[in-house]
């Protein structure tokens, strides 16, 4: 009799347990219906659990490919992770760290001197450079004329030089083709023109930075070029010529530009490497006047007014 009562209490045990393990699956899902809808993720981490909505789901069965436009993007937003509040980029292409006043080309239009004034002369009206060399132009020989009292300066050659025999000036220089520079000489009183030098015109020697001009090749003193009146300035005052000029800005970028004061102004400049390959995204300020010169070689020199800050 106690074998039989003991096998009896066991089959009501062993029903209660199905029903409890079949209401346990019926209510777990139930709550999967529940909060699994469609349309949503379920995302699960070690930390904690977070639903995020998406209309759509794109799988990637592969890595994302860029094309040589997109890596240059890539590659210059990972060179400004740094750029500093208050910029943005311009973007300028592979053949632009040629053009600009600092660089061995223009990508400007060239004009004639049609807007010239009375205090200088052509040797002939051919002669053809970039709009902001004639306004310098106009603005140095006026100044020339007020404190020497002489209206003797003439444009003897500009974007070409003179390789005929007996030519005043017959050299090539590489920087001609911009359109920034001139040739000077002095029309004598008879008609007759000749050279200009340090000797013969110490005045010119010392004011032609004023207005934007530099003496670009060392051994040619009738030869100036104009790269803008700040940059002439920091030539000027550091006895630098354009090479090392240059150079000397590789040392300050866009993080640690240099600082100066001109005309009442702060002026910060900075050089801008350029990328690889293809394009290259400069950074600029959202808010003040800014000018772009690729250096000739591989980089951008940006200048920038407006800052009020000092070299440290």
């Amino acid at each position: 009799m106690r074998r039989r009562k003991q096998k009896e209490t066991t089959v009501p045990i062993l029903f209660l347990t199905g029903l409890a393990v079949l209401g346990g699956l019926w209510l777990g899902n139930a709550v999967y219906r529940h909060f699994h809808k469609p349309g949503e993720l379920i995302l699960i981490d070690d930390r904690n659990f977070e639903t995020e909505t998406s209309s759509e789901i794109v799988p990637v069965s592969e890595p994302m490919k860029m094309d040589s436009d997109d890596m240059t993007v890539w590659e210059a937003s990972l060179a400004l992770s740094g750029l500093p509040a208050g910029y943005t980029t311009e973007r300028r292409t592979e053949e632009s760290t040629l053009e600009g006043l600092l660089a061995s080309a223009s990508d400007s239009p060239l004009t004639d001197f049609q807007n010239k004034n009375e205090y200088y002369h052509l040797k002939d009206n051919t002669l053809q450079v970039q709009e902001n060399t004639v306004r310098a132009m106009n603005a140095l020989a006026e100044a020339y004329h007020t404190e020497t009292g002489r209206s003797d300066l003439m444009i003897y050659s500009s974007t070409q030089c003179c390789p005929s025999e007996g030519a005043l000036y017959p050299d090539f220089f590489p920087d001609r083709s911009t359109g920034f520079c001139l040739d000077l000489a002095f029309l004598n009183a008879d008609g007759t023109i000749s050279v200009i030098n340090e000797t013969n015109c110490l005045w010119l020697y010392e004011n032609a930075y004023r207005f934007g001009f530099i003496f670009s090749v060392p051994d040619a003193p009738y030869h100036i070029r104009y790269v803008g009146k700040v940059h002439a300035f920091l030539m000027h005052q550091q006895n630098l010529s354009l090479e090392a000029y240059l150079e000397t800005l590789r040392n300050y970028p866009v993080s640690a530009p240099y600082y100066c004061t001109y005309e009442e102004k702060s002026i910060q400049i900075y050089f801008v490497p350029a990328a690889a390959f293809g394009s290259t995204d400069v950074p600029v300020p959202d808010d003040r006047d800014y000018e772009i010169s690729g250096n000739g070689r591989d980089g951008f020199i940006v200048r920038t007014s407006g800052i009020n800050q000092k070299n440290t």
